[in-house]
């Protein structure tokens, strides 16, 4: 019996932008008050902005993706059941010497039909970043910002639909 998973973002992985969106927010403040000018505040507006964007990346105990025999977990979307996704794969690209990989899934029928549970979330959760997209009536989820190696979570997935039938 395939064992499930869950999955978060990897340690460090939105240090750059949510600490640098801070720098850059004092900076601004710094420069406004040394210089007399208030348009360096527009600066640490966009540093603010910044931060404020990039913080769920910084929570690497949320899972972002799960799965077990039931279904799979999308965050943002929520529990999608095996009997309702029509195809589930993983596309591989590589970028000079990156390489990244993205999570495709086609429900049967439209997002919100396939989607068991629904996630619910706060005004303040749907303004900032998030791992899965929706295009097209497709999920797609980056992997490569994530703690599990993609080809675990391809092998996991593909184990876990099989063993659901």
């Amino acid at each position: 019996m395939p064992r499930a998973f869950a999955t978060g973002y990897k340690p460090h992985s939105g240090d750059m932008m949510v600490y640098g969106g801070g720098v850059v927010t004092l900076i601004g403040v710094l420069a406004a008050f040394v210089n007399g000018t208030p348009a360096f505040f527009l600066l640490s507006l966009a540093g603010t902005f910044c931060a404020f964007y990039f913080r769920p990346t910084l929570d690497n105990r949320r899972p972002q993706l799960g799965a077990d025999v039931n279904g799979l977990y999308v965050a943002r979307f929520g529990k999608i059941p095996w009997s309702r996704v029509a195809d589930i794969h993983v596309e591989h690209h590589a970028l000079r010497t990156m390489r990244l990989a993205t999570l495709v899934i086609v429900p049967k029928g439209t997002i919100a039909e396939a989607v068991e549970t629904p996630e619910t979330l706060r005004l303040v959760e749907r303004l900032t970043a998030r791992n899965a997209r929706a295009k097209n009536g497709v999920i797609r989820v980056p992997l490569h910002a994530l703690a599990m190696d993609p080809v675990e979570v391809e092998t996991r997935l593909r184990a876990l639909r099989k063993a659901a039938g």
